[in-house]
């Protein structure tokens, strides 16, 4: 007569597993960009818009040729929590200029580098172990492409309970 064992095992084991992980970022610049630059100079325009009616308290557009606009709403309450259909809003033009720039090789690749660093830095859980930097840089028309690779040691071992039945 053969014995059955009912009752349930546990094991126990411990173990760290590493794992070399690659992470790779790439952007491309162009050699002419064009810049913008906020004057100062800002124009507020006012409305009141009764459900989907909107009152223009202005008569015209702004003066500037280039601008942002900066839109700010706010619903008139009644109580704490009951609001009316009716919004009041501004309308913000800020006047930009452009200005067009050359970039150096070298003034482009460093550019990309510190972006593309700052956001792989941001996706790796610890950049200490950072075993290889590997960048590569190639032309393309009017411009340059940067690709970054990090290969980094990772411990990808998980703590898990197993129940051997």
């Amino acid at each position: 007569m053969e014995g059955k064992y009912t009752g349930t095992r546990y094991v126990h084991s411990e173990a760290e597993i590493q794992a070399r992980v690659w992470y790779e970022a790439t952007k491309s610049m162009m050699y002419k960009q064009e810049e913008k630059n906020y004057t100062g100079n800002t124009e507020k325009k006012y409305f009141i818009k009764l459900n989907n009616f909107q009152i223009n308290l202005y008569k015209s557009l702004p003066k500037f040729e280039k601008y942002d606009t900066i839109n700010e709403r706010k619903k008139l309450k009644i109580f704490s929590d009951f609001y009316l259909p009716i919004e009041l809003g501004i309308d913000e033009y800020q006047e930009i200029t452009s200005v067009e720039k050359e970039y150096t090789y070298e003034e482009l690749k460093n550019t990309l580098v510190k972006e593309l660093e700052d956001e792989l830095s941001a996706e790796i859980k610890d950049i200490s172990n950072l075993i290889n930097k590997q960048i590569n840089v190639r032309e393309i028309d009017g411009g340059i492409e940067v690709q970054l690779i990090y290969e980094v040691l990772e411990n990808i071992g998980e703590e898990k309970k197993i129940n051997i039945e």
